[in-house]
C-alpha cells in the first residue's frame, strides 16, 4: 500500500496516533482512538486499520505495550499529509512582539533572546549558527531535551549531551539544512548525521544585517510538536527579522 492508497480512516487513525502519542508519550490503543478522535468506529475496526498501517511502516507498537507509537516514515507521512497548519492565538503573538522588541538593540542580544523565547515557549534546544569566514554559533535550552521522557536513560542522556555540545557537528547540520527550503523537517533516521538518528531537527533559513547567511534550528525527539514548532519559529523568525533588518533596527 503506497501513500496515495491510504484510504481516509487510515489517515484517520494514524493523524489520531500521532497526535495523542506527541501530547502524552504513551503508546496508543484502539480504545482511545474510539473514546476521543473517532467515536463513530469500534474499536475492532480501528485494531484492523492500525494493523495495517503496521505493516505499512507508519506505526509501530513497544514490546511492553499492546499500543502503537508513530515511526518516523510516520510522522513524515503526518506532516506532508495529515498536519493542517494552526495559528498560535493572538495573545501569543502580542507576547511574543512585545517580547522581542524588549530583548535589546544589539544584533547578538537580539539573536540570544530570540533562542531563549524559542526554548521557553517551545521546550525544546534552540541553536543558531552564523556561516562563512566569521562562522558564529549560540544555543538556548540545551537541558530542556533532557527532561523529555525519551532520554531519561543515562546511554541516551550522554548521546544527547555529546551531540548537542559538539558546535562544529551542529554547525555543519544545519549550514547543510538551511540550503533547503526557508523552512525545513528531518525526522530521527532521515537525518544524514548518525548523531541525530533519534532526534528532530526544524530549520529556518535567514539572511540577516550583520551575519553572513544563517539558520536557526529547533532540536528535539522525533516525538516533536511539529505543529506547534513551526508555527512559533515563523513568528519569532519574522519579528526578529524584521527587528533587525527593517526600520526597528
Amino acid at each position: 500500500m503506497t501513500k496515495d492508497q491510504i484510504t481516509e480512516r487510515k489517515r484517520e487513525i494514524l493523524g489520531a496516533v500521532v497526535e495523542d502519542y506527541i501530547n502524552t508519550a504513551e503508546p496508543v490503543g484502539s480504545f482511545t482512538i474510539t473514546k476521543h478522535y473517532l467515536k463513530s468506529i469500534s474499536p475492532a475496526t480501528v485494531r484492523n486499520e492500525m494493523q495495517e498501517l503496521e505493516q505499512c511502516g507508519y506505526i509501530t507498537h513497544p514490546h511492553t505495550s499492546s499500543g502503537r507509537i508513530p515511526t518516523d516514515n510516520g510522522y513524515r507521512y503526518y506532516i506532508d499529509n495529515i498536519m493542517e497548519t494552526k495559528k498560535i492565538s493572538g495573545r501569543e503573538i502580542t507576547l511574543i512582539k512585545s517580547g522581542i522588541k524588549k530583548i535589546g538593540r544589539g544584533i547578538e542580544e537580539i539573536m540570544r533572546g530570540s533562542l531563549k523565547m524559542l526554548s521557553s515557549l517551545l521546550n525544546y534546544a534552540t541553536v543558531f549558527v552564523s556561516f562563512g569566514k566569521k562562522e558564529r554559533t549560540m544555543s538556548s535550552g540545551i537541558s530542556k531535551i533532557l527532561n523529555q521522557p525519551e532520554f531519561q536513560s543515562v546511554e541516551n542522556i550522554k548521546n544527547v549531551i555529546e551531540t548537542l555540545e559538539h558546535e562544529q557537528l551542529i554547525c555543519r547540520i544545519l549550514e547543510e539544512y538551511s540550503k533547503f527550503e526557508p523552512l525545513t523537517i528531518h525526522i530521527g533516521h532521515e537525518n544524514k548525521f548518525k548523531h541525530m538518528k533519534d532526534l528532530s531537527i526544524v530549520v529556518a533559513h535567514h539572511n540577516l544585517r550583520g551575519f553572513d547567511p544563517c539558520a536557526i534550528g529547533i532540536i528535539g525527539p522525533t516525538r516533536m510538536d511539529y505543529n506547534r514548532v513551526t508555527s512559533v519559529l515563523r513568528q519569532i523568525s519574522e519579528e526578529m527579522e524584521t527587528l533587525i533588518n527593517g526600520e526597528g533596527f
